[in-house]
């Protein structure tokens, strides 16, 4: 081979050493911010899990202040209030139900299925529904992962009978 033979394969070691340490180098800063970016994604998922689960408990401690209200308002025997207060709670009950994730849907769920109970007792001014109400209290408490409620310290009045024709 002739000088201008090792010449030629010389530039063509050089421009593949030059490719080489470019694309070494290019690598060397690639992987550790390609590393980095899959961290922080993890990161912004879990972050975004939790955000989500606050944001429901924040819901479900609304529901929980509604039906407080419901129950001061039955407390104070305002029964066409009530009725009302108690419409809009449980379709807000539902409606957190559909979009809420499973752990909190489940009692969601069981509050809805009492809908009709406490329904038909408001209907009649019976002060039982508070029982139901308190039952319902306890449930969405546990979901929260708050105490249970006090005990009642007076318990509910017997549904008083219906006025003689």
């Amino acid at each position: 081979m002739g000088a201008h033979g090792r010449g030629r394969a010389m530039k063509r070691f050089l421009v593949l050493l030059v490719i080489g340490l470019v694309g070494a180098a290019y690598a060397a800063g690639y992987w550790p911010e390609r590393q980095r970016r899959v961290a922080l994604g993890e990161e912004v998922r879990s972050l975004e899990e939790r955000l989500a689960e606050a944001e429901a408990r924040i819901r479900l401690a609304g529901l929980l202040a509604r039906l407080l209200t419901l129950m001061d308002v039955i407390g104070e025997k305002n029964y066409g209030q009530a009725q009302a207060l108690s419409s809009a709670f449980f379709d807000e009950v539902r409606a957190e139900a559909s979009r809420t994730a499973p752990p909190f849907r489940d009692p969601l769920e069981g509050i809805i299925r009492r809908r009709d109970t406490v329904t038909a007792s408001l209907t009649q001014a019976d002060p039982a529904a508070l029982g139901t109400l308190r039952e319902i209290q306890a449930e969405l408490r546990r979901a929260l992962g708050y105490p249970p409620p006090p005990p009642s310290s007076s318990p509910v009045p017997p549904a008083s009978p219906p006025p003689a024709s």
